[in-house]
């Protein structure tokens, strides 16, 4: 049997991320727990959040958000790329990656930095899983839940696995296309599905094939929304008000 959690998209919630990893430790073990990136940006806590997934030594992948926080830390050195260009930050949102970056030491700008696209497993029944922050081929194209399924085929077609999940959307979902699979873990620190609890998934495999379970975590959104907005970030009045509507429209 093999046991993979997928953990996506803290935004710098520490207090919800914690919570998630006593939930990780309570239903354990895993052969692996895995990061879905975006683990800094919009959060009160943005180098707390890089600390502890470094010091749980979970495999990790990148997300957009990493991408534009590293540009900003580096001074364009190692600049974000392979992103549409609608989705360039704007000079405010490049307002909020440069105060996470100025907050994020040296050695947690290179971990980001050298983060791979995507993490991939096979398990006991021979069905493979890859997991990715957007897709298979960038950390920015935007797939949601209502895409039209050809978008979605094109995305396993492109990753070419079983079951592929992903995160970026903050909205926790699961599609069978025949024997394949493409899942959304959704966000444990943003929640943008209409439920404010934060949401992982765990995947597991007895033989028979990967089945998958949404887990969702309640924690204190009230006093971490509040910290939040006092926490000088710019944009953090307006993201506390998405994440107490669990909506991107706030």
């Amino acid at each position: 049997m093999t046991r993979i959690a997928c953990v996506s998209d803290a935004h710098g919630n520490l207090v919800a991320l914690e919570a998630a990893v006593a939930e990780l430790e309570h239903r354990g073990p895993f052969d692996a727990v895995v990061g879905g990136g975006d683990y800094c940006l919009s959060g009160a806590y943005p180098a707390e959040c890089a600390a502890r997934v470094r010091e749980l030594n979970w495999a990790c992948v990148r997300g957009n958000t990493d991408e534009w926080v590293v540009e900003a830390a580096t001074a364009g050195r190692i600049a974000a790329h392979d992103y549409p260009p609608e989705m360039a930050h704007s000079p405010a949102q490049r307002l909020a990656d440069a105060w996470v970056g100025a907050r994020l030491p040296a050695d947690a700008v290179a971990w980001l930095a050298e983060l791979p696209l995507s993490w991939r497993t096979t398990g006991p029944s021979g069905q493979t899983l890859m997991f990715v922050h957007a897709t298979p081929w960038n950390t920015h194209t935007v797939v949601r839940q209502t895409a039209a399924d050809a978008a979605k085929l094109g995305m396993l077609a492109a990753a070419g696995v079983d079951v592929l999940v992903y995160g970026h959307i903050h909205d926790a979902y699961s599609q069978r296309f025949g024997e394949r699979r493409l899942a959304c873990a959704g966000s444990i620190g943003a929640p943008m599905d209409g439920d404010t609890r934060g949401v992982f998934l765990i995947a597991a495999d007895v033989g028979a094939g990967w089945q998958l379970e949404h887990v969702r975590v309640a924690y204190d959104l009230a006093g971490y929304a509040a910290t939040l907005e006092a926490s000088g970030q710019p944009g953090a009045a307006s993201f506390a008000s998405m994440l107490r509507a669990a909506s991107f429209d706030g």
